[in-house]
């Protein structure tokens, strides 16, 4: 018969230092024990307990075959399928000797598990030191579960200190049970808070930079802000510097700051022997009286930074870099904005490269006018345009602008607009004087909507609506002579306009009905087609004429498939202007295609380009990126990848070749120690 010894019978008011959570809290709780057989020695002041023992005090949980407790000194000692349990922590093993009061004990052919860091720690004894910290003898650690874990760490001794290391020395790398390779001193993360030191450097190939070294120290500068220092070698350009600085000051204002320097020595080698560096700055937050800074800042000081350093083909091609620097407020409908952007061309002589230092900008969101269907906005604009050689000055411009929401027999609605784009320049150069020239545009859209809801089920859809949306819009700038002006962007050589363009919409949305009442939509189908017709004849030639149609589509027909297709015809040279088509497919495990194609005629391009992955190996993950130029039969880029991972670890082959280089990247990841190999991507981070 199981017998169950409660203190308020056996030990009354006698209470203990609780051993919770963290098993080492002084927190003063009854002891609980259970078993099939009790007996009490008074001559030694022990408690023995047999039989599916089970002693409970505060969040820790003992469950043994055979146990002793001392109340007064709070000494257990346990055999036989011993098991101590708390939320955050368990440690098992063949005899346990554990004192209640102190948080200190010894565990035989012990296994310890750490919940939040999922580190399984094995040693032929475990000692418990204190509150957060273990000695572990003839012992092992990893993050793999399993009796057999796929990678762990082998050692005579560790030491294990939660919120911060495990540190052992002479220690052994193993991959399953296979002795891998040797490592003088090691030391582990254990631990959830930011903590300072040196992060485990990558190394790497590539034709352009040669073997690749990339070291860094992480320092933690308080609560809200910390640094990283960054150290690369590489054997065909140089040596390299980088700081990355990270920062949140009060609820909302958050940015970091990055620099990077190398001297390159040779570039493909050829000896250069130049100074290349870079900086950037993004920044997002609030200053006093709400308003509102924003700042997206990059510079470089030599125009093949990107092209040297530049991975992916976002920065390898890279024709010009955009700093800038905005200030804003709102009043409900108004809003004030000033910002600084400064444009580096990496392709040409930046001298003539036009900058707005700065922009403002005043505007009046669209209001209605009392209660009656007119409506009124305000945009207004002012620039200083600046450069080294070309035509510099100042413009401002003004652009009211007056529009209805009108209806004919509740079905057709209308919708004019008449604008006045005023423009005023001074301070100009190059023989322009202060000049001033104003135009009206007009518009008018005329349109309609006519739907059916077929309530049958389709397929998985409950229901389906089909609606046609015909539309006809009609835009009208008059002819006007602005040679006169000094022409800093297309504001300042407005075209006439003249034309009708007429189109017509249709959309397929799917409702499909949820449990408890509540509804989803999906719209299945979107077609757009348009043309324009032309009334002014120095448009399009010497007589009226249509222009191309433009088709707009987008299919939707499952949640993991989607097409869309935009594509402009020449009806006259019967041959397309532009296309963009974009099919994409993704399922939930990890499968996925993307293929697009586009062609611009005037422009003389046209590729292709497709981005496949595949989890059907796993786990082996493979993926292959390719973009290839159809004008010039030329490959632009490859890109081939394989993870194999596992639980606590994975390792990724990426290959990558494009016209500037070609490269691989080896990074090997352990859960809670992070990548130990790899190719830097972009130095810096920048």
């Amino acid at each position: 018969m199981r017998v169950r010894l409660l203190t308020i019978i056996f030990v009354v008011c006698l209470v203990l230092p609780a051993l919770a959570a963290d098993w080492g809290k002084d927190s003063p709780l009854p002891v609980n024990l259970e078993a099939d057989e009790l007996s009490y020695d008074k001559e030694t002041g022990r408690y023995r307990a047999s039989g599916n023992v089970q002693l409970n005090q505060g969040e820790l949980e003992v469950v043994s075959d055979l146990l002793w407790w001392n109340q007064l000194s709070g000494e257990i000692e346990a055999e036989g399928g011993v098991q101590l349990t708390s939320p955050d922590e368990k440690m098992t093993g063949s005899k346990v000797s554990y004192n209640l009061q102190q948080g200190t004990g010894s565990v035989a052919d012990g296994w310890l598990f750490l919940q939040e860091s999922n580190l399984h720690v094995r040693g032929k004894q475990i000692n418990r030191l204190g509150e957060n910290s273990y000695r572990v003898f003839d012992g092992t650690f990893t993050t793999c579960d399993g009796e057999v874990p796929s990678w762990k760490f082998g050692a005579e001794q560790v030491d294990v200190t939660l919120g911060g290391y495990a540190k052992a020395k002479h220690t052994v790398f193993y991959l399953k049970d296979i002795p891998s390779f040797y490592v003088p001193y090691m030391v582990y993360p254990v631990k959830t808070e930011r903590e300072s030191g040196l992060l485990i450097p990558r190394i790497g190939y590539s034709d352009k930079r040669g073997f690749q070294y990339n070291g860094s120290y992480y320092q933690v500068l308080g609560r809200n802000q910390d640094a990283t220092l960054l150290f690369d070698y590489l054997s065909e350009m140089g040596i390299g510097k980088g700081l990355e600085y990270r920062y949140i000051f009060g609820k909302d204002n958050a940015g970091e700051m990055r620099g990077y320097h190398i001297d390159v020595d040779s570039v493909d080698g050829e000896t250069v022997d130049e100074e290349r560096y870079a900086l950037e700055w993004q920044h997002d937050g609030t200053l006093p009286g709400d308003v509102r800074m924003v700042v997206d800042a990059v510079y470089v000081n030599d125009e093949e930074y990107f092209e040297d350093f530049g991975e992916v083909a976002e920065d390898y091609n890279k024709d010009e870099v955009e700093s800038n620097f905005s200030l804003s407020k709102s009043w409900g409908k108004y809003s004030l904005v000033g910002d600084l952007e400064y444009t580096k061309d990496l392709e040409s002589d930046n001298d003539s490269t036009l900058q707005r230092l700065p922009r403002i900008s005043f505007d009046a969101a669209r209001q209605r006018i009392g209660e009656t269907p007119f409506y009124y906005r305000l945009e207004t604009e002012y620039t200083n345009f600046r450069r080294d050689e070309g035509v510099t000055g100042e413009r401002l411009m003004l652009l009211p602008t007056l529009s209805a929401s009108l209806q004919l027999f509740n079905v057709i609605d209308i919708s004019p607009k008449i604008s006045y784009r005023d423009r005023y320049y001074w301070g100009t150069s190059d023989g322009y004087g202060d000049e001033h020239e104003g135009l009206v545009e007009f518009s008018t859209r005329v349109s309609t909507k006519l739907q059916r809801v077929y309530d049958q089920p389709i397929g998985s859809a409950d229901k389906l609506k089909h609606s046609l949306e015909p539309e006809v819009i009609y835009y009208n700038i008059p002819e006007l002579e602005q040679n006169h002006l000094p022409q800093f962007d297309t504001y300042d050589d407005i075209d006439k306009e003249n034309r009708f363009e007429y189109a017509l919409v249709q959309r397929l949305t799917a409702r499909f009905d949820q449990d408890g009442g509540a509804a989803s939509y999906r719209e299945l189908l979107y077609l757009r087609l348009s043309q324009t017709y032309y009334l002014s004849a120095d448009a399009v030639g010497e007589k009226d004429s249509f222009g191309s149609i433009r088709g707009q589509l987008t299919l939707l027909p499952t949640t993991w498939a989607k097409f869309e297709f935009d594509g402009t015809y020449d009806i006259d040279l019967g041959e397309w202007e532009e296309t963009d088509v974009d099919l994409s497919l993704q399922d939930q495990n990890e499968n996925s295609l993307r293929a697009s194609y586009s062609y611009d005629r005037d422009e003389e391009l046209e590729y292709v380009s497709f981005k496949l992955d595949l989890s059907i190996l796993e786990p082996f993950f493979v993926s292959y990126e390719k973009r290839f130029d159809l004008v010039d039969d030329e490959s632009l880029e490859d890109v081939i990848g394989v993870e194999y991972r596992q639980q606590c670890w994975s390792a990724l082959l990426t290959y990558r070749e494009n016209e500037n280089d070609s490269s691989v990247i080896l990074s090997f990841v352990m859960k809670g120690i992070g990548p130990v190999g790899g190719v830097s991507g972009s130095l810096g981070g920048i």
